[in-house]
């Protein structure tokens, strides 16, 4: 465990990869756009000039690097914040997004897990 989790008493329940790609997000009345700079089954790491504060509830687009049209996550709560960048925890998903989302982040995880057609 490294000293920053010590510090923070914070606990992953999954490993995330490090990935770019771009994200819009909603924050009440606000829109704006972002990137994800790692990101897990579970959430992910956002960099974005949108006032967030810990608490607050998103919605958001993201656009894996895949040929697949964007991903919807209907809700997200901010875990942390800190400058541009904070941290997102997806809460609501359709399940067909969540079945993607987890199948995306097996096959970068496992190059065996990818299905050839």
């Amino acid at each position: 465990m490294d000293s920053r989790r010590k510090q923070t008493g914070e606990a992953r329940a999954s490993e995330r990869i490090a990935l770019q790609c771009s994200i819009v997000l909603s924050s009440g009345m606000q829109v704006g756009e972002g990137q994800v700079f790692n990101m897990s089954g579970r959430g992910c790491l956002v960099e974005s000039s949108v006032p967030v504060k810990v608490g607050d509830n998103l919605q958001l687009r993201l656009s894996l690097p895949e040929p697949e049209p964007s991903m919807r996550v209907s809700q997200a709560a901010v875990c942390w914040a800190q400058s541009l960048r904070f941290g997102v925890k997806f809460i609501g998903m359709e399940e067909k997004d969540r079945a993607r989302l987890n199948r995306f982040v097996t096959q970068q995880w496992d190059p065996w897990a990818k299905t050839y057609d």
